[in-house]
């Protein structure tokens, strides 16, 4: 900001009150060495915690470890219940905040939401097909949801309400429309058949896995000196931005977002970064 003088200056508010940040201050050789503000509420910082803490995961007994088996460790309502609230903040980002709005969408967006649903309906008409069927004077039912279904109902109750539904969010055409769609969707889909035993979708975690790895990827570069390399040279902060910015495109276009992750290992390993260390620090 401008001081009084017409002087530029670095300021920061804490508890209401605004001070000069001295030419000594830490953060002050921060922002002129890197050009970024460390900013502990930044999306993509909660997001490294996050990756960080489901590498290292390792189940009760042992027996499954890293990230997808911390990922399948929160069940399948985790990937409904994620969904929409991104696109609750993505539909607020999209007024307030248009370039984290697309970053976001990148990975998290109407087709994605649409193959979860389509592996939905694969996995709800398989479970359908199992449950006993019942009879109330002679005419079959099954106990679906807690409630009772006549089987010849089934289609018209429960299938077609649920394929409307993804066809709502495939014409929604504002980011808040979708999130009114995806909203609708998912009532549906706890109304009739919500269960953690449920298998996640394969879309879901691909995205969950891009978005994951990108936001890490942005963190570490621009917070924690890490760099691509071009062989044996190691690339700047501006070359080994728009290198993540190059293969993020490429792996959302293709819906290959789990091909960023391998990038994201490569990334660490070739910058000397430690997990454990990494995790030990934001402990303390």
């Amino acid at each position: 900001m401008k001081s009084v003088s017409g002087q530029e200056i670095i300021a920061r508010i804490e508890n209401g009150n605004l001070s000069v940040v001295s030419d000594n201050d830490p953060i002050f050789a921060a922002i002129m060495g890197r050009g970024t503000v460390p900013n502990r509420r930044l999306f993509r910082r909660w997001v490294m915690a996050q990756v960080f803490h489901m590498l290292n995961y390792k189940s009760y007994r042992g027996s499954k470890t890293g990230f997808v088996a911390a990922l399948e460790a929160k069940g399948y309502k985790y990937q409904w219940k994620m969904v929409l609230e991104e696109m609750r903040v993505q539909a607020k980002l999209a007024a307030e905040d248009p370039e984290n709005f697309t970053l976001r969408n990148r990975w998290f967006n109407d087709g994605r939401i649409i193959q979860m649903g389509v592996d939905y309906l694969e996995q709800l008409v398989a479970h359908i097909n199992k449950l006993k069927v019942r009879h109330c004077k002679g005419v079959p039912y099954v106990k679906l949801g807690g409630r009772n279904v006549f089987t010849a109902d089934i289609q018209t109750k429960v299938i077609d309400p649920i394929v409307k539904a993804m066809i709502k969010i495939g014409e929604a055409d504002t980011p808040q429309k979708l999130y009114s769609a995806v909203n609708a969707a998912v009532r549906l889909i706890q109304q009739w058949w919500f269960t953690n035993d449920a298998c996640m979708s394969q879309a879901f975690k691909d995205a969950y896995k891009g978005a994951g790895a990108y936001f890490t990827m942005q963190n570490l570069i621009l917070f924690h000196g890490a760099s691509f390399k071009n062989g044996c040279i190691k690339l700047g902060q501006k070359k080994s931005l728009a290198m993540l910015e190059n293969k993020a495109h490429e792996y959302a276009t293709s819906q290959e977002g789990w091909r960023l992750f391998g990038v994201m290992k490569k990334l660490i390993a070739d910058s000397g970064i430690n997990i454990g260390k990494k995790m030990e620090e934001w402990r303390k």
